[in-house]
């Protein structure tokens, strides 16, 4: 596997102990449906449209000394942030599938609403 994805069941087993689970889904998606102990930073719109000025802003917020996985709805936009948070500092990883192949390879996921 490479060193810049990580897989679903790695997530689920490390999230919250000395994993930093970043979801970068638009609100809306992380209240229907997010992983248990997620951070949510709906940057992805801006992301979609290469803009990183919402990605370099709230870096101060994240845990600079933990690994974070990257969430977004497939992989893709996850990927284009973690390689933003790699050039920022950050030991940054995609999640691979995203959010849509975190139900088939774990236990489910968390509503909020």
């Amino acid at each position: 596997m490479s060193n810049t994805v990580i897989d679903a069941e790695s997530v689920r087993d490390r999230a919250g102990d000395d994993l930093y689970v970043l979801d970068i889904r638009p609100t809306y998606s992380y209240e229907e449906a997010h992983i248990e102990g997620s951070h949510s930073l709906p940057i992805y719109d801006q992301l979609k449209g290469e803009n990183f000025i919402g990605l370099e802003v709230s870096a101060d917020e994240l845990p600079e000394d933990e690994e974070i996985a990257v969430v977004c709805f497939s992989g893709s936009t996850a990927d284009v942030a973690a390689e933003r948070l790699r050039e920022l500092g950050f030991d940054a990883k995609a999640m691979r599938g995203g959010i849509d192949n975190w139900d088939a390879a774990t236990a489910g996921t968390v509503a909020t609403a």
